[in-house]
């Protein structure tokens, strides 16, 4: 009897995670593919699902880059960090000492951005605010510092020890970059497949300062058009804007109707992206 794969599911919560959408872009996948190139990683849920032979990904997010580093390399020691937090906060005792505990570990975290500290603990106190704290937000100051508030959660399950390590074991055969889409990209050659899935343009902009401006979008789609002419094959995500529409016009494009789950705001949470494709 055939043994059964491990399900694999992100370990942070990510705005724009792509869970919703995997039965959508698993059925546009290519059926074989050299390395698998993803240069906004995110919650990594397509890699998960995929669980590709070899892979390029990255992420401009120099702390989730270093979760996965830590989870590739360390995953025991995440685990028993996270193991940790999850006790300290659950038993706490009242709201406002899990309110502090949470605030503890948030300045602990700052104080380790501050320093450029990577390591698993590291990672561990950020998994850990990403699961406590309001809607699984990753957001900075303008000096830099994580200010999520608590989400007030009377307990939290942080972590799943086997999914960590099923992750662990995934990203040996996984390269981690940290830095711009180009350079994630630069060695994609025919036969390789690369999923985008960038900064949506005119979405999420209260959540998250991403950076990723109409210029970004641009050039995003000069280097999709150039790795396409390479015989790259790919697929990308977006929000349906006639400005998006045009730049991806030359390529196939469905429309789909999606839940937005990170938005205070209920009448915001559907909406339609597109999903491009050149094969």
């Amino acid at each position: 009897m055939k043994e059964a794969v491990q399900k694999l599911l992100p370990f942070v919560k990510w705005v724009g995670g792509k869970r919703q959408l995997l039965t959508e872009l698993t059925s546009r996948v290519p059926d074989s593919y050299g390395t698998y190139f993803e240069p906004f990683l995110g919650g990594g849920a397509l890699l998960l699902e995929l669980k590709p032979e070899r892979a390029v990904v990255n992420d401009l997010n120099t702390q989730l880059i270093n979760c996965y580093l830590q989870i590739k390399e360390k995953p025991l020691q995440v685990i028993d960090e996270l193991e940790k937090l999850q006790n300290g906060y659950n038993e706490s005792g009242s709201s406002d000492a899990q309110t502090d505990f949470y605030l503890s570990v948030r300045a602990e975290f700052n104080q380790a951005i501050k320093a450029k500290e990577a390591s698993h603990s590291v990672a561990a106190k950020m998994i850990f605010l990403n699961k406590t704290g309001y809607n699984g937000l990753y957001r900075v100051s303008q000096s830099g510092n994580y200010n999520v508030p608590s989400a007030h959660r009377k307990k939290v399950n942080c972590y799943d020890r086997e999914n960590i390590r099923g992750i662990s074991e995934l990203l040996q055969n996984v390269k981690l970059l940290n830095g711009d889409f180009e350079l994630c990209c630069k060695d994609a050659k025919k036969g390789d497949f690369v999923f985008f899935d960038s900064p949506y343009h005119n979405t999420f902009s209260s959540y998250q300062d991403s950076g990723f401006t109409e210029e970004d979008h641009i050039r995003l789609s000069k280097l999709v058009k150039k790795l396409s002419r390479k015989g790259v094959k790919f697929i990308l995500t977006n929000s349906d804007s006639e400005f998006i529409m045009k730049l991806y016009k030359d390529f196939r494009i469905d429309v789909i109707d999606v839940k937005r789950y990170i938005n205070c705001d209920s009448s915001r949470r559907v909406g339609k992206e597109i999903i491009v494709q050149n094969f």
